[in-house]
């Protein structure tokens, strides 16, 4: 067996000597910050400066076989206790976060894509601890389009998009998409019939939100602008660059799935939602 080298040994020493002064590492955090990264090189320096600004909470990053350098940008950053990067082949955010979610080991989870922008300030964020704290079946909270009704036409079904005071509704897309990992893994995560592995898999997050009223847990909303300003939406996203026609086919089939599987619940989702809004303003 090839020996270590008497220089490799002094460089580990004084590494664990110079990790002994650094940050310690812990078991439990209360918040997982969880990136999926392809391709998206440009804006890896403004998610890392901006989550590091957010507290020195875990962050997990999945990069999915990116071949721009993200992955050697992000191992350059990720050199906390509790930083770790999940390297996979291309199989997309379903199956991409669900690793991550199950392997962290946190609280609650805040779900970030790759071309969201960190916005200025953390009050947002203290307020979606709070309401997780506040709502203990609360298992979702999004942050960038919500939905106050289950309905297969899109202009009936109109999303909120901004800020306003927090309120349960039926549904949000991701992101930031919160979740509190318990409800997870007891709601066994997202379906992966949503998406082939390496697919996008639209509607999956809408999918979950719906499953979680039916089984007795709750959705809320309240706009934080990772997307930017309320109805702006950048169409470069990575589904629309690398897999536009894939999309496409995608997104026609997983609508008629969810509304299939959900269309006969829908009124008493509604019921659930509003019940939920009644007493929040009943508590006020």
């Amino acid at each position: 067996m090839p020996s270590v080298s008497p220089e490799l040994v002094e460089r580990v020493k004084a590494d664990k000597a110079r990790r002994q002064t650094a940050r310690r590492y812990c078991d439990r955090q209360t918040l997982a910050f969880i990136v999926h990264s392809f391709n998206r090189l440009c804006n890896i320096d403004q998610l890392h400066t901006g989550l590091r600004r957010l507290g020195d909470h875990e962050l997990i990053v999945c990069d999915d076989g990116s071949l721009d350098g993200s992955h050697e940008r992000w191992m350059s950053y990720l050199t906390r206790p509790n930083d770790f990067l999940i390297h996979c082949n291309d199989l997309h955010e379903i199956r991409a976060l669900d690793r991550a979610i199950r392997f962290c080991q946190a609280d609650f989870v805040c779900l970030v894509q790759d071309d969201d922008v960190i916005p200025e300030g953390i009050g947002w964020l203290g307020d979606v601890l709070r309401w997780f704290h506040a709502y203990p079946r609360l298992a979702i909270i999004g942050g960038f389009m919500g939905f106050c009704i289950f309905h297969p036409d899109p202009d009936i079904a109109r999303p909120l998009w901004g800020s306003q005071p927090f309120r349960f509704v039926h549904h949000v897309n991701i992101g930031p998409y919160f979740i509190r990992k318990c409800c997870y893994e007891t709601l066994d995560g997202w379906d992966f019939s949503f998406s082939q592995a390496g697919e996008p898999g639209i509607c999956f997050d809408s999918e979950f939100c719906l499953r979680a009223w039916l089984k007795g847990y709750q959705v809320g909303y309240s706009f934080v602008p990772f997307k930017g300003p309320p109805g702006h939406y950048a169409l470069d996203g990575g589904t629309m660059l690398f897999s536009e026609v894939v999309r496409r086919r995608n997104q026609e089939r997983n609508q008629e799935k969810i509304y299939a599987k959900y269309g006969r619940y829908a009124r008493h989702i509604t019921r659930l939602v509003a019940e939920a809004n009644h007493r929040v303003q009943f508590s006020m």
